[in-house]
């Protein structure tokens, strides 16, 4: 049963990072294609570094992951199906 609870908590935490209505937004769009800070900023008209902030929580929560090509920050969803 631990095992089952761990799981739980788990997913309550995921549900939590996906319950803001920007992350849903960026879920949205990373759905179709990779994208940088500055296009998903542009896109839904939002700030560059709240767009930053929601990424990186959910990179820190294995939703996204994050390629550099330069100095520009690309990140794509790991699992596209949730989009």
């Amino acid at each position: 049963m631990p095992s089952r609870q761990l799981v739980a908590k788990e997913l309550s935490e995921i549900f939590k990072i996906l319950a803001h209505p920007d992350r849903v937004r960026i879920i949205e769009e990373l759905g179709n294609d990779e994208r940088d800070v500055n296009s998903l900023a542009e896109q839904l008209e939002l700030a560059g570094p709240r767009v930053s902030q929601h990424l990186a929580l959910m990179r820190a929560h294995r939703l996204v992951d994050e390629r550099r090509e330069g100095r520009r920050h690309v990140y794509r969803l790991l699992q596209p199906e949730i989009a």
